[in-house]
């Protein structure tokens, strides 16, 4: 009988064939549906979020661990949801400004634009556009943040590190004075992002040098 209602599509397996959750047509569709309800409130609450929580749906739900991950994975498979890991979100929805949050992160990057190598600090750039803003424009590589006080354009980012490389390349080593004079900053932005550059495993610190550790 079981076998007669998975062929007919009256009931669902969920999760693995040898133990599957079972549930009916009719209660996948209403939980789909919450699903979907829930996402959508999310979605409208915090638009500028990539998605809501995993644990947070997981609640709404009220499901346990196991049946949940099987259900959002049916979810997935049927492209109702887009599973990302830590958060959820419906298949349809992407993360996006809105006409006057644009305008304030457009203002944001001309300042930037005007001092490439002296930006507004990341304190004065959520003061101007918001932190939820400021944090988008981060997630979505607008800016770049390599501290948490100094933040840069990418393509700033991306000309002040080819210029790193290529000075030790030549020279050997790299300083923090040769590096503030070679962008005529100040010390507070050059030492952020050679310390940024030694998180990331380009450069590394020989007293008060930096040579690079890798290629």
């Amino acid at each position: 009988a079981l076998d007669e209602l998975l062929r007919e599509g009256r009931a669902i397996a969920l999760g693995e064939a040898a133990d599957p959750f079972l549930i009916s047509r009719s209660a996948w569709d209403r939980l789909a549906g919450q699903m979907g309800t829930a996402l959508d409130a999310y979605h409208r609450a915090n638009h500028l979020k990539p998605g809501m929580p995993r644990e947070e749906l997981k609640s709404r739900l009220r499901l346990e661990a196991r049946a949940f991950q099987e259900v959002l994975a049916r979810a997935a498979a049927e492209g109702l949801v887009v599973d990302e890991g830590a958060t959820v979100r419906r298949s349809d929805f992407e993360p996006r400004l809105d006409a006057e949050q644009e305008r304030q992160a457009e203002a944001l990057l001309a300042a930037c634009r005007r001092e490439p190598y002296a930006t507004p600090s990341v304190k004065e750039a959520a003061a101007q556009v918001g932190a939820d803003v400021l944090q988008f424009l981060f997630d979505h590589g607008r800016l770049i943040r390599v501290s948490d006080e100094v933040l840069f354009l990418p393509e700033t980012y991306q000309e002040m590190i080819a210029h790193v490389r290529h000075h030790i390349q030549e020279q050997g080593s790299i300083t923090v004075a040769q590096a503030r004079d070679a962008f005529n900053t100040s010390r507070k932005y050059v030492l952020a992002l050679l310390e940024h550059l030694d998180r990331q495993g380009i450069t590394q610190r020989v007293g008060d040098e930096r040579v690079l550790k890798r290629s």
